[in-house]
Order: C-alpha cells, then structure tokens, then sequence
C-alpha cells in the first residue's frame, strides 16, 4: 500500500484555480465515488479548507505525477496544464510526511495555527463516511492524530500570537486572567474587528457588544456572536459597560477621548479598563493612556508582540520537522513490517494443519486412544512448534521492509537466525 497527494495551496495557486478545485459540500460523494470507481485506488481522502485543496488516495501500485495529475483533473473544473503549473504531488513516506505537517499547522498560511488541525479530522471522518477509508486510512488516521497532538503539545508550535487580532485578545487574557464574566465593546466592523470578535469568543468573552457609523452592519457583526449593536452616536454613553475595548475605524482622529475615558473610569469607580487600539490612524488617543488603571496598547506595540512569536513559532516549527521525521520512518516500518502478515498467517496455517495429520498417524500407529494422553502429545508438540515458528515469524516481520536482496540460504539463516 502506498499514500499519494496532489494538492494546491495558498503558496502555489491563486484562489481564482482554488475556488475552481475546492469540493463543494453536495459534490464530495460523487467525487469520492469517481477515484475509488478506479482500479489503482483502493481508498481517498479530500481535504478542502479556504487556503488548499488536497486529494490523499491509497494504491496498492506505485502511482506516478501523471497518473495522480490524470485523475484529479478529470474531476474538477481545472484543466490538466493549469493543473500541473500550480499543484504539488507526493508519494510514500514524503506524502505521510506532508500530512502531519499539514495538520501541525506547519504548512499554513498563519505558521501552527490551531484550525487546521480539526478541519483534518473532519476530511477523515467524511471519507470514512464515504466508504473511502479501509485498513491503511485506519492506520494512518490514528497514527496521524497521535502525533499531531504529541507535536503541537510538545512544541507549542501553536502558542503566541501570530496575528494582530489574536495578539489583541492574548493580551485582553493576561491583564484580566479570564475573560469569562467581562463584556467586551468593539469599535469598528470591518475585517479586524470580526476577527477580534472570533478570538474574544473563542476565549469565552462574556458579552460583545458592537458599534459602528454603519449601523446596520454593527448589528450584522453583534448577531454572528451573539451580542448587541449600539448605534455609534450612543457608545461613549456606555463605555463604562466595557472592560475591553477594541477599536478599528479608519476614522481620521480619535474616536474615543480622554473626555470619554474619565468619565467611562468614574463610573466604573476606577475598576480596570483595556483598550486595544488597531487602526491607523489611531482611534484611542493617546492621553487616554495617562488616565489611572486604563490600560491602552496600539497597532505598533501588537506588531511587535507578534513579530517575536513568529520567530518563536519558527524556531519551534524546526523541532516539529524533526519529530514528524522520525515518526513516518517508524509508521512506515510498521506499514512494511504489515506486508508479511499473510504470510505469517499461512505459515502458522501450514503448521498446525501438520502438527494435526502427525498426530493423528502417531495416535493410530501408537494406538493411543485416551484422550487425555493425546491431549498431552497434542501440548507438547504445539508448544514445540510454537518455540519453531516465534523465530521466523519475528524476523520475517521485521525485515519485511528493509528493501534488501537476500539469496535463500541467506533469507534462512535470517530467518532462523543462524549464525
């Protein structure tokens, strides 16, 4: 059995080429049906995210690039040259290799984010829903999710913020322990605010509320996470209510002033507040800073928090590389050492079926007809032959796949290990 991978990603394709590949959700069972309708494949997996697309098929022949390039792009609306110019292919231990690289988050646009790894587990779970997962893909699949969570664990390749938004809400989580119980105000709806709403949730932000001089879009943004819009005119009315106040308006002077801020603080009876200022130019002026127990970072002080975690995720991406390195040797050992089952299985077959026969033509000959005593033989000679057949069956297994030429004099005496 062999694991083979086309696939194309952020770094080789244009998502004009991805969107043509991506696996729409009501197309997956066909598609599937199409490449396990092939001789040459005897099982599939399609992992379809926003930044790659990657068909794993499972052969017991060797497949070349041009068989692979062939049977994808008869099944997707992408022509076989484009095909070629912006995909990449693997085989063997190099493909086993690049997809616990992939779900490690090694290979993602954001170096060890956390996302691709579940969106892995779910492109197993739908081929085996597909009837496209058998003994190999079963393998694979435990093998893959063990060390994936070994790496990822003891790397930490996923930890640090790699990312403004996300750097945002880390630091939101170490001034306040827990943002469980605390209400957040988010200024803005663009793209940066809704991924600080995404993170604010994900760390069990207690309540979101959302304002923005569009107000409609305010209430889109405050529905997606379960919050409340408050018209724009209205927020510094509130501010008090919040603990975490992110901003990103693209408003040309400050949206939020010392004025405000004390007033917001008063309130609150100088309980802490934190604001997190991402828009350029900036939206917290920076007085508000100056104010006792406010606490207000700008986009300069999160691109260097970010910057160093990147290099920190790097350095940690090597240790990954080595660890996912020698776990494929091993996996795929054992996948080599899976080879001489069958033959284990026959040889044991061929041994017992002539302990039985012997015995049989020795209990007639001997005219043993106790069945006690023939018990006893029938002990003593499968024990025998047991001592025999551990020798073979152990090293038979475990030079299976050392890729090896051995004359048969050599072969026995490994075998037996004879000296």
């Amino acid at each position: 059995m062999q694991l083979a991978v086309l696939g194309l990603n952020h770094n080789s394709a244009p998502v004009a080429v991805r969107e043509k590949m991506s696996a729409a959700p009501d197309k997956i069972a066909e598609i599937y049906g199409k490449f396990l309708s092939y001789k040459k494949v005897s099982e599939a997996v399609i992992l379809s995210t926003c930044n790659r697309i990657e068909y794993y098929l499972v052969t017991k022949d060797n497949l070349d690039t041009a068989d692979i390039l062939y049977m994808v792009a008869i099944n997707c609306e992408v022509g076989a040259a484009v095909l070629r110019k912006h995909s990449y292919t693997y085989c063997g231990s190099d493909a086993v290799r690049h997809l616990i690289t992939v779900a490690s988050g090694i290979d993602s646009l954001v170096l060890g984010e956390p996302q691709i790894f579940g969106q892995v587990k779910d492109a197993l779970r739908g081929a085996r829903n597909n009837g496209a997962v058998k003994s190999y893909l079963n393998r694979l699949e435990q093998f893959v999710l063990n060390i994936t969570k070994k790496v990822r664990t003891d790397t930490g390749i996923s930890e640090n913020a790699v990312s403004v938004s996300y750097a945002a809400v880390d630091l939101a989580k170490k001034i306040f322990g827990t943002l469980e119980g605390h209400r957040a105000l988010i200024i803005g709806a663009g793209e940066m605010c809704e991924l600080a709403a995404e993170h604010l949730t994900g760390a069990g932000i207690g309540h979101i509320t959302v304002t923005n001089r569009t107000y409609i879009r305010a209430k889109e943004l405050a529905r997606k996470f379960y919050g409340d819009a408050v018209e724009f005119a209205d927020f510094p009315a509130m501010l008090h209510e919040a603990d975490i106040i992110i901003s990103s308006t693209g408003a040309p002077t400050a949206v939020v002033t010392p004025e405000m801020a004390a007033a917001a603080m008063k309130k609150r009876k100088r309980s802490p507040m934190f604001f997190i200022d991402i828009a350029v130019p900036r939206d917290i002026d920076s007085a508000v800073g100056d104010i006792e127990n406010v606490y207000v970072y700008d986009i300069d002080d999160l691109k260097q928090v970010v910057e160093a975690n990147r290099r920190e995720r790097e350095n940690r991406a090597v240790q990954a590389k080595e660890m996912i390195d020698g776990a494929v040797i091993r996996f795929e050992k054992r996948i080599e050492s899976l080879s001489a089952t069958p033959l284990v299985v026959k040889l044991r077959s061929k041994a017992d079926s002539a302990l039985k026969e012997e015995l049989k033509r020795y209990c007639r000959k001997n005219k043993i007809s106790n069945p006690e005593e023939a018990e006893r033989l029938a002990q003593m000679t499968k024990s025998a032959v047991n001592k025999m057949m551990h020798t073979p069956t152990r090293n038979l297994k475990d030079f299976a796949g050392d890729g090896k030429k051995y004359t048969l004099a050599e072969a026995a005496a490994l075998l037996f290990d004879i000296k």
